[in-house]
């Protein structure tokens, strides 16, 4: 069966704090032996030398990265699509992790509470510093800081996808379906 990863990257500014909630390797075991029905994300921080860990966890299989905020007004109303994308492809090899940039010290009080209200069930990873370029430049250093963004990686890690403000659905789905038929695309 062909998977497809789904990530998203959550974006908010950071600070140094470390938060319990952080485990890269729980993530990257969750990630490798999740059999679709996973019912809560797990949120964790991440440093910039991590973030390519992310990328190199879904060869094989699509990812898509969404950096957003809740703080983002576009962020949290494209924030259902992701909801949404996930439930459509879990169960058709889908991984969706989303990468939040508030602020570490924001992950009880905003981040976790967000996601529990809207129902996801992909994993969510924070940047662990003040400043989430390092982070981001590592899955696209052409980002100029608008958001939201959405990234859209091949089986092979390629780039194929990046879109700029607020997703149109139908594209990304449109990209994702193409991707899963078409392995190797990139």
């Amino acid at each position: 069966m062909k998977s497809l990863c789904v990530v998203a990257l959550l974006a908010v500014p950071l600070t140094t704090a470390f938060s319990p909630h952080f485990c890269l390797d729980k993530l990257a075991k969750c990630s490798a032996t999740s059999n679709g029905n996973q019912e809560k994300p797990i949120i964790s921080l991440v440093k910039a030398e991590d973030a390519a860990k992310i990328k190199k966890q879904a060869q094989g299989r699509v990812l898509v990265v969404n950096f957003w905020a809740t703080w983002c007004h576009g962020c949290v109303s494209e924030f259902p699509e992701f909801v949404a994308l996930d439930k459509q492809y879990r169960n058709k090899g889908v991984k969706i992790i989303g990468i939040s940039l508030d602020q570490p010290s924001d992950i009880d009080s905003k981040v976790t509470p967000f996601i529990k209200k809207s129902g996801a069930q992909f994993d969510v990873v924070v940047p662990d510093m003040e400043d989430p370029k390092p982070v981001i430049d590592q899955l696209t250093p052409e980002w100029t800081g608008a958001m939201p963004v959405t990234l859209i990686f091949d089986q092979g890690g390629a780039l194929v996808y990046k879109h700029f403000g607020v997703i149109d659905r139908n594209e990304v789905v449109g990209e994702l379906n193409h991707l899963l038929n078409n392995p190797g695309r990139g």
